[in-house]
């Protein structure tokens, strides 16, 4: 049975009528403007997850958007990061609103972050953990002028190097967002030597591929080449979080959106997320929510 979203890749984003510029379907600046913002044509409710990571930079009125159900309602220099196991939905602007939305397909991000010495694991968690930064003035428009810069060489097909001048101003970008997310944050989190940059990376990119069907930590630490003990050692003294918490926030996320859709039965949920039975769900994620299954489904379709 299908599940209540839409999962598209970039390559699908294009077909819409939107003011954007784009780069071998694999980045893309779409630029929103409160009064001219086309609806691409999603219906209302219809959650869609991207196939990237997403980058919003609101940089003058408001926007609202649901994320995994939970409506967020942004302002004035604001930063907001997706990623790619995100549901969204329910795009809504103020006449003055102007913002950017950065898309990065998937193996490109990867390429750019783990060629990226310097980037210490607070960037890689605040997409995780910490989706919303707020920026001032100058932030703001030091972020919106490296937008400006990607989007001029995007037009510049003849350049024989574009593709390397592209990626020199995309991981700009990502490098000055990294510093402002960094020292925004740096009281609240270690930074990690390069190499356990690279694990935490490659761990979070695992989790949000396989998390509903696999479930232990060796798994993961086996996908990495190291041993449990090792993986738990890194995610604990970076996050304060073991490896199992990681696993089961990422499997009661993913838990919560199957529980939205009326076409579900517990029993099918229990299946798509590789519990042994429908009364294993039901205890864990009892234990998790504090309320079953079925009282979390009903709660939910009482509210609608």
């Amino acid at each position: 049975m299908e599940e209540s979203f839409l999962r598209l890749s970039i390559a699908d984003l294009l077909r819409f009528k939107m003011n954007l510029k784009s780069y071998q379907d694999k980045l893309v600046i779409v630029r929103m403007d409160g009064n001219n913002h086309r609806n691409p044509g999603f219906k209302e409710d219809v959650s869609i997850r991207l196939d990237a990571f997403s980058i919003f930079l609101v940089r003058q009125g408001d926007i609202e958007i649901t994320i995994d159900d939970f409506t967020y309602h942004l302002s004035d220099n604001l930063l907001l990061n997706i990623m790619d196991m995100h549901s969204v939905k329910n795009f809504r602007f103020s006449s003055d609103f102007r913002g950017y939305h950065l898309i990065i397909e998937r193996n490109l991000f990867s390429e750019i972050m783990l060629n990226s010495r310097r980037m210490p694991a607070a960037y890689i968690a605040s997409l995780h953990t910490r989706p919303i930064q707020h920026l001032d003035e100058e932030e703001g428009l030091l972020l919106e002028n490296c937008l400006c810069r990607i989007e001029r060489n995007i037009d510049r097909t003849e350049h024989a190097w574009q593709r390397d001048i592209i990626l020199n101003e995309l991981r700009g970008f990502l490098l000055e967002m990294n510093n402002i997310v960094y020292q925004a944050n740096r009281h609240k989190v270690n930074p990690n030597p390069p190499a356990k940059d690279v694990l935490l990376f490659l761990f979070i990119q695992l989790l949000n591929k396989h998390c509903r069907t696999e479930h232990s930590v060796s798994f993961y630490a086996g996908e990495l080449c190291i041993t449990p003990e090792y993986l738990s050692r890194i995610m604990k003294s970076f996050s304060g979080r073991t490896v199992n918490q990681w696993i089961s926030e990422a499997l009661m996320r993913e838990a919560e959106i199957l529980l939205r859709n009326p076409d579900l039965s517990i029993q099918q949920i229990a299946d798509m997320l590789n519990f042994s039975d429908q009364s294993s769900f039901g205890k864990f994620f009892k234990k998790h929510r504090g309320v079953s299954p079925v009282a979390f489904k009903r709660q939910y379709t009482e509210e609608k």
